[in-house]
């Protein structure tokens, strides 16, 4: 016949063995995290937008180079999805319109000088911070 003695608890050796398994578990959860999508430098994700810009009478052309950018005229007024939006065109500090497609033709704009702002905006219409301003000069 076997005696059995009843083992008496010992709360210091349960709490080291939960100690031990919950750093474990806090030391795999930080190295590994299946959410995490792999990162890439904040250059690569910025919109950027360079514009060139004809005058041609008395319209401006314009020709949007962006990166990293969707012209998105379905979600405008709509909340922000990064990296994707419209154009907006101000003329002398008015904004005159909204643009959704790499070519753009301002027509009939009164001879003088005129400064040109080309500015990337979210679907909400909120800037970016990524312009390009410039001077033209329309004859008569």
């Amino acid at each position: 016949m076997t005696s059995s003695v009843p083992t008496r608890w010992n709360w210091r050796g349960f709490l080291r063995r939960y100690m031990i398994i919950l750093m474990g578990l806090l030391l795999v959860g930080l190295l590994w995290n299946p959410f995490t999508a792999p990162s890439s430098t904040d250059e690569e994700k910025q919109p950027t937008l360079k514009v060139e810009h004809q005058v041609k009478g008395r319209d401006l052309h314009l020709q949007l180079d962006v990166n990293n950018f969707q012209f998105s005229v379905e979600q405008m007024d709509r909340e922000k999805h990064y990296g994707q939006g419209h154009v907006h065109l101000y003329i002398n500090g008015e904004k005159v319109a909204k643009i959704f497609d790499k070519e753009y033709v301002h027509k009939n704009l009164p001879p003088g000088t005129h400064e040109v702002k080309v500015e990337l905006a979210h679907n909400n219409h909120d800037s970016y911070g990524v312009e390009e301003t410039f001077t033209i000069e329309v004859k008569e």
